[in-house]
């Protein structure tokens, strides 16, 4: 069993994933968090690893973006993923706005939705990690 980084470092990634994915969009946009960063059990894992890791994510509102501007400020995530080494894993485009993208250096999952009412939100997950970076610490 290998190590990982630790909870604390996958949040900390989870973070600066956010804050560079919105680097690419216009100044006017504030960050509101959806919750807390979520530590979620990888005790049913996906990736058939060991069980005790956990993920960690967070979900953020995309304030002050005009609504009318969802499909240009989607595109424009599309591209700096597409760019910066995401693979592209669903994009439902024009159908619904929801883009869900992976980090192909790290794992590192991101994901852009609309609510009914047009909100934007942006979210961002780990790899399952071992909360101390060491298993069964």
């Amino acid at each position: 069993m290998e190590e990982t980084i630790t909870e604390d470092e996958a949040a900390a990634k989870v973070d600066q994933h956010i804050a560079n994915a919105v680097a690419a969009l216009p100044e006017t946009v504030e960050l509101e968090p959806l919750g807390p960063v979520a530590f979620a059990s990888c005790d049913d894992p996906t990736d058939g690893g060991p069980r005790g890791r956990v993920t960690v994510s967070l979900d953020q509102w995309l304030n002050g973006l005009p609504v009318e501007e969802n499909e240009q400020n989607a595109e424009l995530l599309y591209q700096y993923w597409t760019a910066n080494g995401y693979r592209v894993l669903r994009d439902e485009r024009p159908d619904k706005l929801s883009i869900a993208v992976e980090n192909e250096e790290d794992g590192f999952l991101m994901s852009l939705r609309a609510s009914i009412q047009g909100d934007l939100s942006l979210g961002a997950s780990s790899p399952c990690v071992w909360p101390e970076g060491t298993p069964g610490a």
